[in-house]
């Protein structure tokens, strides 16, 4: 069977999405050795494998977001013709919203929250998710989503068949583990922070939906009582994120990143002393399950996804509950026995979400469309 991926979100700065695709793509060819792949991307991407068939198409000077569903409606179709693809897979929500003959398509549907809050998301971007997610989701033969919540969130806001929903958890990145770092290397990553006695950390976009307001606020409380716990907060603007940075940068204990490789987040993860997620809504949270895996005590919201997701690997809040994040913070620094029971914990939960066991799902269900 010729299976389509589309793989353009490779070519941006990397997202949880993003994550989800290419771990999937680096596993892939040791479990299918059967089913023939073809990425279909704008120019330039990430994944350099002999097991796939790359396929550049074209690259536009509008805006993504303009030329998005141009290219998903009117060029790629084209192209699935063109090498005979019996079966199309995006990762990222959006496929193309008329059917052609002969060809099945999945898409994963990580979330809807642009249903739940309007405040999550600018008002045009809004609707252009509302409209081609609606129409996409008719169009698709399945949809997989990440979580049982997310499914739950499908099923109350779009009128879809029950069945036609597919659970298939997430894992993240086998390379986010317990590291033995060298003193040099401890050395160079604490310099790089102004030696803190304690970091707590925050991985994800700066925008509304993450509560890095809350974040700030846990900060200042925990400044009045140790001015050697810094807080680091690593990720990209998302909407309303602007603002969010000017009151990031104003305050004498929190760090902000704004882009980190892959390398360096592996060793933040192993150096920090918590990692703090107070997130409103999460579709699945890839960083909470990185961290745990990482062995970093995980303080997250007890919402959503990230209840079932984290479970009883983290300590679980109202994500506006700050005394019992501020409690946490202190309790962890201070009594190493109860920091390496919820860090085992943490640990002993990551081992849940296989990413092996993620794409063997995967292929079952893209050999199981056709029958």
């Amino acid at each position: 069977m010729n299976i389509g991926i589309d793989a353009r979100i490779l070519e941006r700065k990397m997202t949880g999405i993003g994550r989800f695709l290419k771990t999937i793509l680096i596993e892939l060819p040791s479990i299918d050795k059967e089913n023939k792949y073809f990425l279909f991307y704008y120019k330039n991407i990430a994944i350099d494998n002999n097991y796939y068939e790359n396929v550049p198409t074209v690259k536009s000077f509008l805006p993504q977001k303009l030329f998005a569903p141009i290219w998903s409606n009117f060029i790629l179709p084209k192209y699935l013709k063109k090498h005979k693809i019996n079966l199309f897979f995006s990762a990222n929500q959006l496929i193309p919203l008329i059917k052609i003959k002969n060809i099945k398509y999945i898409l994963v549907l990580h979330d809807v929250i642009y249903k739940v809050d309007k405040t999550f998301h600018p008002f045009i971007y809004r609707k252009y998710l509302q409209f081609f997610t609606y129409f996409s989701i008719k169009s698709s033969d399945l949809i997989i989503t990440v979580s049982e919540y997310s499914k739950h969130d499908i099923l109350k806001y779009y009128r879809v068949n029950e069945k036609k929903i597919r659970v298939i958890y997430e894992a993240a990145d086998k390379e986010f583990k317990i590291l033995n770092l060298s003193e040099i290397e401890r050395k160079e990553i604490l310099e790089l922070l102004n030696y803190p006695d304690h970091i707590v950390l925050y991985v994800g976009m700066i925008e509304n939906r993450k509560n890095i307001l809350g974040i700030l606020k846990i900060a200042d409380q925990v400044y009045l009582k140790n001015k050697n716990i810094k807080f680091v907060i690593i990720g990209k603007i998302g909407y309303g994120g602007e603002k969010l940075l000017r009151e990031i940068k104003i305050r004498q204990n929190v760090i902000y990143l704004k882009s980190v490789e892959d390398k360096l987040l592996k060793k933040i993860y192993n150096i920090s002393s918590i990692f703090l997620f107070p997130s409103f809504y999460e579709g699945f949270g890839f960083p909470p399950l990185e961290a745990m895996q990482s062995g970093l005590p995980v303080l997250a919201s007890n919402n959503t996804s990230l209840e079932e997701i984290i479970d009883s690997g983290g300590l679980l809040h109202e994500p506006n509950d700050y005394k019992s994040f501020i409690e946490d913070i202190f309790k962890l620094i201070e009594d190493k026995d109860y920091y390496e029971e919820i860090r085992n914990r943490g640990i002993e939960r990551a081992k849940h979400f296989n990413i092996n066991l993620t794409v063997l799902e995967l292929v079952k269900v893209f050999n199981s469309i056709n029958h």
